[in-house]
């Protein structure tokens, strides 16, 4: 079966991850899947995310089918873009690990905190603050083979780049250098 490269979007919530996304998926002639982690976390009823004694209960096992299924959906053969905003190293260590077979660009998505904060307050459906917290973590993970800026750049502009990144052929190399380290950290353990 052909694998098609992935594009993997990461950054905080109200980055632009979403549209960028969708308007890479009216953009390219081919079936583009577009695979979001909010996908899975919205399968919960509102009370599970409102409950912080239960959400983490729910969405840490839940977000973790959301890494092992990835695979699943990328054997399709489809090329696909992945919006996520990876939180935890052990979310990274899955993604690297069941992506290792499969050509994925691994994506920063950049904006700044102020611009962060007015979209989220713009946006009226997210806990003011949330992007502010995940900025210190998102991209302390990993390199990454590509950064798009949501905030200099317009969303054609960024997509034209992810068009281009996808089209290629270039061998993207950060989830490699991820899982590179991964190993060098459990021999020292």
């Amino acid at each position: 079966m052909h694998r098609a490269p992935a594009i993997f979007l990461n950054g905080t919530s109200s980055s632009g991850k979403t549209t960028l996304a969708m308007a890479l998926q009216r953009a390219v002639p081919e079936p583009l899947l577009y695979v979001s982690n909010d996908k899975f976390i919205f399968m919960t009823p509102d009370r599970v995310l409102q409950d912080d004694h239960l959400r983490p209960k729910v969405l840490l096992p839940l977000l973790s089918a959301f890494h092992r299924s990835l695979p699943l959906i990328a054997d399709c053969g489809f090329p696909m873009v992945i919006d996520h905003v990876i939180e935890r190293r052990d979310w990274m260590d899955e993604i690297a690990l069941v992506l290792q077979d499969f050509a994925v660009y691994f994506v920063k998505v950049s904006c700044p905190l102020e611009e962060l904060e007015r979209r989220e307050k713009a946006r009226g459906d997210r806990k003011i603050g949330l992007a502010k917290w995940q900025l210190g973590l998102v991209h302390s993970f990993c390199e990454y083979d590509a950064e798009v800026d949501t905030f200099n750049y317009t969303v054609e502009q960024n997509v034209e780049q992810l068009k281009q990144l996808l089209s290629s052929g270039r061998q993207p190399h950060a989830l490699a250098a991820y899982r590179h380290q991964q190993q060098s950290r459990q021999v020292r353990c």
